[in-house]
Protein backbone atom coordinates (compact mmCIF):
# COMPACT_ATOMS: atom_id res chain seq x y z
CA UNK A 1 0.00 0.00 0.00
CA UNK A 2 1.57 3.64 -0.81
CA UNK A 3 0.61 6.97 0.85
CA UNK A 4 1.78 10.29 -0.26
CA UNK A 5 3.23 12.40 2.39
CA UNK A 6 2.84 16.36 1.75
CA UNK A 7 4.07 19.46 4.50
CA UNK A 8 0.88 20.95 3.43
CA UNK A 9 -2.06 22.96 5.08
CA UNK A 10 -2.41 21.03 8.63
CA UNK A 11 -0.50 18.29 7.80
CA UNK A 12 2.87 18.20 9.55
CA UNK A 13 5.58 15.66 7.95
CA UNK A 14 7.21 14.69 11.37
CA UNK A 15 4.32 14.01 12.74
CA UNK A 16 2.35 11.88 10.07
CA UNK A 17 5.91 9.81 9.35
CA UNK A 18 6.08 9.07 13.56
CA UNK A 19 2.60 8.24 13.75
CA UNK A 20 2.94 5.74 10.44
CA UNK A 21 6.19 4.38 12.11
CA UNK A 22 4.26 3.54 15.21
CA UNK A 23 1.90 0.83 12.87
CA UNK A 24 4.18 -0.46 9.97
CA UNK A 25 6.42 -2.89 9.46
CA UNK A 26 8.66 -1.28 6.96
CA UNK A 27 8.63 1.98 5.69
CA UNK A 28 10.60 3.66 2.83
CA UNK A 29 11.19 6.87 1.86
CA UNK A 30 11.88 8.79 -1.41
CA UNK A 31 13.60 12.30 -1.14
CA UNK A 32 15.79 14.05 -2.84
CA UNK A 33 18.38 15.32 0.42
CA UNK A 34 18.05 14.09 3.75
CA UNK A 35 20.57 15.56 6.84
CA UNK A 36 21.58 13.89 10.07
CA UNK A 37 19.10 16.08 11.81
CA UNK A 38 16.35 14.12 10.28
CA UNK A 39 16.83 10.93 12.28
CA UNK A 40 16.50 13.13 15.76
CA UNK A 41 13.23 14.18 14.46
CA UNK A 42 12.35 10.32 13.92
CA UNK A 43 13.82 8.87 16.84
CA UNK A 44 11.29 9.03 19.16
CA UNK A 45 8.88 7.23 16.56
CA UNK A 46 11.59 4.49 15.98
CA UNK A 47 12.44 3.63 19.63
CA UNK A 48 9.25 3.00 20.29
CA UNK A 49 8.94 0.68 17.16
CA UNK A 50 12.53 -1.70 17.02
CA UNK A 51 11.31 -4.00 14.51
CA UNK A 52 10.34 -1.47 11.94
CA UNK A 53 12.75 -1.99 8.71
CA UNK A 54 13.56 1.99 7.46
CA UNK A 55 14.74 2.60 4.11
CA UNK A 56 15.76 5.87 2.81
CA UNK A 57 16.31 6.71 -0.76
CA UNK A 58 18.00 9.98 -1.19
CA UNK A 59 19.05 11.51 -4.06
CA UNK A 60 22.16 13.86 -4.43
CA UNK A 61 22.32 16.16 -1.23
CA UNK A 62 23.55 14.58 1.54
CA UNK A 63 25.41 15.43 4.41
CA UNK A 64 28.85 14.06 5.02
CA UNK A 65 27.34 12.45 8.01
CA UNK A 66 24.82 10.81 6.38
CA UNK A 67 27.00 10.03 3.52
CA UNK A 68 28.95 6.96 5.47
CA UNK A 69 26.05 5.73 7.59
CA UNK A 70 24.71 2.38 6.05
CA UNK A 71 23.11 0.74 8.14
CA UNK A 72 21.76 1.12 11.95
CA UNK A 73 21.00 -2.21 13.68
Amino acid sequence: MGYFITNHGNKNLKNEINELIKISSEIKILVGFFYFSGFKELYDGLKDNTEIKLKILVGLNVDKTNAGLLEVT
